[in-house]
């Protein structure tokens, strides 16, 4: 680690470079390479055409997309930091969309920023190295009462405390066991004493550790706190939490419409259609909300059969990664209109050199969606999730089962764009209006946290 304005020798690299031990190294290692004519030809078989059926879209797209950012305090103290999540949930109608263009060849730039007043957002301010919150005596206890109360308070009816996002994290927590309810959960362990099972209720004001008298939370179960430091960077910390809030938002959504319209929530449901940036999964030690979502998603889907309606409709877009790597790679050789449901041998002979996995299948403990690979008929290519197919979750790979891919090809067709590189419209809009840039935004943010010192 080099001294403050102290510079690398530009030639020190050759050491590396020449060490015949290095290069030893380097031939007995195995990694993501171009493929061979044989591996070639084993991959386009694998992709099948697309048809280009007809069939029903949703007309309401939500779309969800987070960011984060630690700011220092002040200049000088560089270590005291605070850290902002910010989720962003933009509604786009397909009709208001359809129309942008008019009678036009170009999009009409002021109907698409019309499209923000669609746009509503989430600031999650939490302290992070060397900051307390309130009377808490540390960093972790700060954040873990900061994190527990925006949840109390982000609701979709301000008046009701049963429609905020903490009640949302009972609702998923009710399907871990047998044990918990929409009411009540069993924390894994006291944070302070490390008690397991510590009972916690949907209730307003302080509830303690029977143990050690010691405040505990119902947002205690996402064990984020797990990974708070005191004096040194949490940027881990809010990259978990930004993670697993971007796939509790669309649960929110599911709940409280299916609470506040027993009537109508079937058509509700019907007719939206999910965007999340990144992959149906949940990493860390929250993931265990992904098998909730799992359980969440297929009790739902059965009552949206009973109603002859199709199942609840969420798209995991990556952007980046290795499997969205790797398709880069061999994009050339795949046919456009083609589509390939990711399979774990592929993932393992290509991909991936991890082998820790093998006997359980990919994600088993934190996907709760199918991976493919789409590349569209204008050469655009797509690397996706779907939720699984809950009746045939043990045949994931059978591209059979997934009887709406046809529908989310359709919307992923109806919203390509050039913005970005292999882009879709939802997605790109919704981090246009959330993501935190360096600068300015996050600039603005430094400038926001040093006026706490005055």
């Amino acid at each position: 680690m080099p001294y403050k304005n102290e510079y690398a020798d530009k030639s020190s690299h050759s050491d590396i470079v020449n060490n015949l031990d290095i290069k030893n190294f380097l031939q007995n290692c195995s990694f993501m390479k171009e493929p061979t004519q044989q591996e070639i030809d084993e991959i386009t078989n694998k992709f099948v055409e697309v048809t280009n059926a007809e069939v029903n879209l949703p007309q309401n797209i939500i779309s969800i997309d987070g960011s984060y950012y630690e700011a220092s305090v002040r200049k000088d103290i560089p270590y005291t930091r605070v850290g902002y999540v910010k989720v962003g949930n933009l509604l786009i109608k397909r009709n208001d969309f359809h129309s942008l263009k008019g009678n036009m060849n170009f999009i009409n730039p002021f109907k698409v920023a019309a499209l923000k007043e669609n746009n509503s957002s989430v600031t999650f301010a939490l302290p992070s190295s060397n900051m307390k919150y309130k009377d808490e005596l540390n960093v972790r206890d700060s954040f873990r009462r900061a994190l527990d109360e925006a949840l109390y308070e982000i609701r979709t009816n301000p008046e009701d405390a049963k429609t905020s996002l903490r009640s949302t994290l009972f609702l998923l927590s009710s399907y871990r066991d047998n044990v918990n309810t929409r009411d009540k959960m069993l924390l894994f362990k006291c944070p302070t004493c490390n008690a397991e099972k510590i009972e916690v209720m949907d209730i307003e004001g302080t509830q303690v550790c029977p143990y050690c008298q010691n405040k505990i939370y119902p947002s205690d179960c996402l064990r984020i706190w797990e990974e708070i430091s005191d004096s040194v960077s949490n940027q881990s910390a809010l990259n978990r939490f930004m993670n697993v809030i971007e796939h509790i938002f669309p649960i929110h959504y599911m709940r409280v419409v299916r609470d506040m319209n027993p009537e109508s929530y079937i058509e509700i449901l019907n007719n939206i259609c999910f965007f999340i940036d990144g992959p149906l999964a949940i990493f860390g030690n929250a993931a265990w909300v992904h098998n909730s979502i799992i359980k969440f998603l297929s009790e739902l889907n059965l009552e949206m059969k009973e109603h002859h309606k199709r199942d609840i409709m969420i798209i995991g877009l990556q952007k980046s990664g290795y499997v969205h790597d790797y398709f880069r790679l061999i994009n050339k050789y795949i046919k456009n209109n083609t589509i390939y449901c990711l399979e774990d041998d592929f993932r393992y002979n290509y991909i991936l050199f991890d082998r820790k996995s093998v006997g359980k299948s990919f994600g088993d403990e934190t996907y709760y969606g199918q991976d493919f690979l789409y590349k569209s008929n204008t050469g655009k290519t797509f690397v996706f999730d779907i939720p699984y197919n809950y009746s045939n979750e043990q045949n994931k790979f059978d591209i059979k089962n997934y009887e709406n891919l046809d529908i989310y090809l359709n919307i992923i067709k109806d919203f390509e764009c050039d913005l970005y590189e292999n882009a879709v419209v939802p997605i790109a809009l919704a981090h246009k209006y959330t993501a935190i840039s360096l600068e300015p935004g996050g600039k603005v943010l430094d400038l926001l946290s040093k006026t706490l010192n005055r």
